[in-house]
């Protein structure tokens, strides 16, 4: 359940820095730089989110397959 919460915050945490940075970049005016910089934490955190889960899952990965093989032995 974690990791299904995990995954689907950080791909609407890329979905938001993803918006504000080509909206800001295809346009110029005062508020760009909030835009870029609000953008570029938003998108910042949800690879720091995905890197997480990735980990996560690698590591539960490799610990299920070490239980695995110690039933069958």
């Amino acid at each position: 359940m974690l990791d299904k919460l995990g995954l689907s915050f950080a791909v609407v945490s890329l979905l938001l820095g993803t918006i504000p940075l080509y909206d800001a970049v295809s346009r110029s005016d005062l508020t760009q730089t909030a835009r870029v910089i609000g953008g570029a934490v938003f998108f910042a955190l949800g690879l720091g989110t995905l890197t997480l889960v990735a980990k996560d899952w690698s590591k539960w990965r490799e610990h299920h397959k070490e239980d695995k093989r110690s039933i069958s032995n």
